[in-house]
């Protein structure tokens, strides 16, 4: 997950798992073509595990293929959170106003969680479904509040 594109008046935070994507697409082209080849070739059962391993490594790519993006705008005072795969599309609209902070939530493995303390939708959202390690939450929980406080910073002023 990365910053893609931070004013002062948008943040946007976005995760594009192009290494899994371009390995399972791989992944995918050898197995159809080893099952299109196997059953040329007369060999059923060989062809007919290759069409099973293919059609997991669909499924794969149907759960595990999944393009996050988080958009932070102070002019529509909202946040909203974008989920695409192949077949579907979500939208969840949140008030900015409501944001109170970031944190990051996890020990071994991390993700970044919104802090909402006012509205309907008054609790504790993860930017994520899933944890990792590394610093990446942590950076990215930086950069929220880091951007939050500059709003604040300018009422102030």
């Amino acid at each position: 997950m990365k910053v893609t594109r931070r004013t002062d008046t948008q943040l946007i935070v976005e995760d594009r798992p192009l290494l899994i994507t371009i390995m399972l697409g791989g992944f995918f082209l050898i197995t159809a073509a080893g099952t299109v080849f196997t059953l040329a070739s007369g060999e059923w059962l060989v062809g007919l595990f290759f069409a099973f391993f293919t059609a997991f490594v669909a499924l794969f790519i149907a759960v595990f293929v999944r393009r996050v993006q988080v958009i932070f705008d102070r002019p529509s005072d909202t946040i909203t959170f974008r989920a695409r795969n192949l077949w579907k599309y979500d939208e969840v609209v949140h008030t900015l106003s409501n944001l109170s902070h970031a944190r990051t939530e996890g020990y071994d493995t991390k993700r970044s969680v919104l802090v909402l303390n006012d509205g309907m939708s008054a609790g504790d959202h993860p930017v994520t479904d899933y944890s990792t390690n590394g610093p990446g939450p942590e950076r990215i929980t930086d950069a929220i509040n880091a951007w939050l406080k500059l709003d604040s910073e300018r009422r102030k002023a």
